[in-house]
């Protein structure tokens, strides 16, 4: 029981260090060098129809995506009642989004291509979308994360929950691996986006179960 509480601890703590040290040396401009070298190996092997696939792939992480999955997810919480994973739900991506745009708008680091503004259903807002972190890996990270931990509390079947798991997983690698090859980000802002992704999760996670915990006092 002490091993599991400590692997929960470890995990967030270490990935809130390690954005710290990637913020920390994508501020000094000192990750140039390693994003170049990531990029240029994946060019090597990329075609025209990876890019295009790729292309499709990152829509996944939205806001419009992201938007419409959690609420139909929203959706099926309600019909189900599971109160607290709605509450969950919505902290999470909601807030993940909050703390994604106030990143981007305290490092404000230009995208390896041409700027864009923040669009949602195809309207400008006229909002700079800067590159670090990634809001598309971000709130795949996040949405994806919810689901799994929704497979391991509720499905019963190893096999089912494993292939599922697996899935969402992959998800996660391809939509964070679209935006470097479509040429959105650098590599450093999709770490950045996995690790503070990583560690808004188990802080929300924290926070559900210290609300049970307080609940079950009372009973």
């Amino acid at each position: 029981m002490h091993s599991k509480n400590n692997i929960h601890i470890f995990f967030p703590v270490t990935c809130l260090i390690l954005f710290i040290l990637i913020s920390v040396l994508s501020w000094r401009e000192q990750l140039e060098l390693i994003d170049s070298l990531i990029i240029d190996g994946l060019a090597r092997w990329i075609s025209p129809a990876i890019v295009m696939l790729m292309e499709g792939i990152t829509k996944i992480g939205s806001g419009e995506t992201i938007l419409i999955l959690t609420f139909l997810l929203s959706l099926y919480l309600l019909f189900k009642k599971l109160w607290k994973e709605i509450i969950f739900l919505y902290v999470l991506t909601l807030g993940g989004i909050l703390l994604n745009f106030l990143l981007k708008v305290g490092f404000q680091r230009q995208r390896p291509g041409e700027m864009s503004s923040i669009e949602v259903f195809g309207n400008s807002l006229e909002i700079t979308s800067y590159s670090f972190p990634s809001g598309h890996t971000m709130r795949s990270v996040l949405l994806f994360s919810f689901l799994i931990y929704l497979s391991l509390v509720y499905l019963n079947k190893l096999t089912i929950k494993t292939a599922i798991i697996f899935s969402l997983i992959t998800m996660i690698f391809l939509v964070a691996i679209s935006r470097i090859i479509i040429g959105a980000h650098f590599p450093s802002d999709i770490f950045a986006a996995i690790t503070i992704s990583i560690t808004w999760f188990y802080l929300c996670l924290s926070g559900i179960r210290l609300t049970l915990l307080k609940e079950l006092r009372f009973l």
